[in-house]
């Protein structure tokens, strides 16, 4: 199943809904934002898996009803600080090199699914995932 919900109060509920109840098997939450990140949490099925990649925030929830009754496992990924990153793009620019021309397959955001399988499977170069703006012009994967 597909599909995309407006951030919102309801979003726990509406993605119980749309799974009969059982939730989620994996969410990912890239916002730091305290609701989406115990929304995150909340809308995981039972043995599912919540990453955390927003940096700063917090959140609050209930460890009992919300991860340990529920066997959830809760992950978080880090890749640097933003002052890294600045640094990185600069000396990108300084040193002339240009990342996306190692991109060996791009999808639309409409295809992750499909991405992810692929970039999992080993069977590619490096994969991206674009907004619309940024694929175009871009070859299709085949």
């Amino acid at each position: 199943m597909r599909c995309g919900l407006e951030s919102g109060p309801e979003n726990v509920s509406h993605v119980l809904d749309l799974t009969g109840g059982r939730g989620v098997e994996r969410a990912i939450d890239c916002s730091a934002n305290d609701a989406a990140r115990a929304a995150a949490i909340r809308a995981t099925r039972k043995w599912g898996r919540i990453v955390l990649v927003g940096e700063g925030g917090r959140v609050e929830f209930f460890p009992s009803p919300d991860l340990i009754h529920d066997q959830k496992t809760v992950y978080g990924s880090w890749v640097t600080s933003i002052w890294l990153m600045e640094e990185l793009v600069e000396q990108l620019v300084r040193w002339d090199l240009r990342p996306s021309a190692l991109i060996t397959h791009r999808f639309p955001l409409e295809e992750a699914g499909r991405a992810y399988e692929l970039m999992s499977s080993g069977r590619c170069g490096k994969g991206a995932v674009c907004f619309d703006e940024e694929q175009d012009g871009w070859p299709e994967e085949p």
